[in-house]
C-alpha cells in the first residue's frame, strides 16, 4: 500500500462510513491488477443503471431467477414459517422478493441494501402494494455485521439471498459470506432455518 495515501486517507476522513470507502479504495487500488469492490456502484443513479442492465435481452441471471421463483415459490413458501420476518440481503428493486411476498404469509420484510435512498424508495412503493406488511428498509453493506431493526427480534427469521449478486464476491469471499451472513445466527431460529434451507435446496 501507498504509505503516504494512507496517511492522507488517516487524516482528511470525516466519518466512519466515508473512512472504509476510502480505506477500500486505497487497498483494492493498491493491488496487481487494480480492483474495486463492486458494491460502492449502488449510489440511487447506479442501482437504478443495474436495474436497467438487468432489463437487456443479453442480461439472463435475473430473468433465470425470476423463472425459478415462478416456478418455486408455492414450494418455497410451504417451509417459511407463518409471520416471519424476510430479510433480504442486497435487494435492490425488490423485483424477485415480490414473488415470494405474494405468496406466503411474512410478519415482516427488511430489505438490506447499501444505497439508501433507492432502497427506501423501494420500501415505499412495497408499502403501497402491501399494505399489511410490516416493512423496514435498512441501508447497510450487506457483507458486513450489522443490527437488524427491533422490531423484528422476537420474529422467526429467514434470509433470502437469490444468488446472481454472489458473482461480485472473490472466491473466499463468497465462502465467508455464505457460511456467516444469516439473520438470528446461533439461536434456534437459525436452526430451523438451516433445516429448511437444506429441504429447499432440494427442490
Amino acid at each position: 500500500m501507498n504509505v503516504h495515501a494512507s496517511a492522507l486517507a488517516d487524516a482528511h476522513l470525516p466519518d466512519e462510513r466515508t473512512s472504509a470507502f476510502a480505506r477500500d479504495a486505497i487497498d483494492d487500488l493498491s493491488q496487481h491488477p487494480k480492483r474495486l469492490s463492486p458494491k460502492y456502484f449502488y449510489d440511487a443513479a447506479g442501482s437504478e443503471l443495474f436495474e436497467a442492465i438487468t432489463k437487456l435481452p443479453e442480461y439472463y441471471p435475473t430473468r433465470t431467477e425470476l423463472g425459478i421463483l415462478r416456478d418455486r415459490s408455492r414450494e418455497i413458501a410451504a417451509l417459511i414459517p407463518k409471520g416471519a420476518a424476510l430479510v433480504e440481503f442486497g435487494a435492490g428493486a425488490t423485483t424477485k422478493v415480490r414473488l415470494l411476498l405474494e405468496r406466503s404469509a411474512f410478519g415482516a420484510y427488511v430489505p438490506v441494501d447499501i444505497s439508501g435512498d433507492f432502497i427506501r424508495a423501494q420500501a415505499e412503493a412495497l408499502r403501497k402494494d402491501f399494505p399489511s406488511l410490516s416493512v423496514y428498509p435498512l441501508a447497510a453493506d450487506f457483507t458486513a455485521p450489522f443490527a437488524l431493526p427491533a422490531a423484528v427480534a422476537d420474529m422467526p427469521k429467514v434470509g433470502f439471498f437469490p444468488g446472481s449478486t454472489i458473482g461480485n464476491f472473490e472466491p473466499h469471499e463468497a465462502c465467508r459470506f455464505l457460511r456467516t451472513r444469516h439473520p438470528g445466527a446461533g439461536s434456534a431460529d437459525d436452526r430451523r432455518r438451516r433445516s429448511r434451507e437444506g429441504r429447499a435446496r432440494a427442490l
